[in-house]
């Protein structure tokens, strides 16, 4: 699909940097209100409306032939359950910024944004008072919605894109863009922190927060998990062939045996001695693991 709406973020973005130029943008600042955010606020929540629609489509949703499709209640609705978009997490980066309370600095720019009325978002109601009652309602085109507003059109975009960023060895993302092309935004990004010995991606609690995520490649996660499956069957047959194992068994019940079986019977260096035979035998390739940082579409 064509890429209509980043050039437009990217236009919004930078006459709100302009407009960063000529008010402070500060905790005390928050309120200041204008005919320009207001203006800002309106193109940004258009943009929304439009994109998330695509995306809605994009992803299976399916249109009502008996009513408008709406962009909240049915397509981030539906976005929202499969990828948790109230959750993800964005920091104020830009050096025109000087925010020091964490609830302006680090926002949440979707959460209630499926909901309608007084459950919904802050800049979602503010864009509909503004769009509808303009002078009735002008000090809600302020700096905190059209920033949150901005900061929701940023994800979207993010998702619309739908990019992955091959890492090579770089298991920490050092070189990931976590500004991800904006000069106001930072994202999170969930590090590797490893996986199970069946191979299952363990989360931080930060996971949901986070936009992007580092993950082994899968052609080459493929090759690691296969090593390990054929290391540790390897190490199996030899310790279950051992005689001091099969006497021990012989001996015993040990269905219901708890610990590790192999390390007592045999003892540290005859154990650490299978282990060194099974990986001469049929390495585990942790050194041909490469990695890159994926789009957290709730998969894994």
């Amino acid at each position: 699909m064509s890429n209509l709406y980043w050039p437009i973020y990217k236009n919004i973005e930078k006459e709100a940097l302009e407009l960063s130029n000529l008010v402070h943008f500060d905790d005390s600042q928050m309120a200041v209100y204008s005919v320009k955010i207001s203006e800002l606020l309106i193109r940004c929540s258009v943009e929304i409306e439009s994109i998330s629609k695509d995306l809605y489509i994009e992803d299976g949703g399916t249109v009502p032939t008996d009513r408008d499709l709406y962009f909240d209640t049915d397509c981030l609705k539906h976005l929202e359950e499969k990828w948790l978009l109230s959750k993800k997490v964005l920091v104020l980066s830009s050096s025109n910024f000087h925010y020091k309370d964490e609830k302006n600095k680090t926002l949440k720019p979707l959460h209630k944004a499926h909901k309608r009325g007084t459950s919904g978002s802050d800049w979602k109601k503010a864009y509909q008072a503004v769009k509808h009652e303009r002078v009735k309602s002008l000090a809600k085109g302020n700096i905190g919605n059209l920033l949150r507003a901005l900061g929701a059109l940023f994800i979207l975009n993010i998702y619309f894109k739908r990019e992955t960023f091959e890492l090579g060895k770089d298991s920490k993302a050092t070189i990931f863009p976590i500004n991800c092309g904006s000069e106001l935004f930072s994202i999170k990004i969930h590090n590797w922190s490893g996986a199970d010995g069946n191979g299952v991606y363990q989360k931080r609690e930060d996971f949901d927060e986070s936009i992007y995520y580092v993950n082994w490649t899968q052609e080459t996660g493929k090759e690691f998990q296969e090593s390990m499956s054929n290391f540790n069957s390897h190490m199996q047959n030899l310790i279950f062939k051992h005689p001091k194992v099969l006497k021990y068994i012989s001996e015993n019940d040990i269905s219901n045996y708890e610990g590790n079986l192999a390390w007592d019977v045999l003892g540290q260096q005859e154990y650490v001695s299978i282990l060194q035979r099974s990986q001469s035998a049929v390495p585990i390739k942790g050194d041909k693991l490469e990695y890159e940082a994926k789009l957290n579409i709730n998969s894994i």
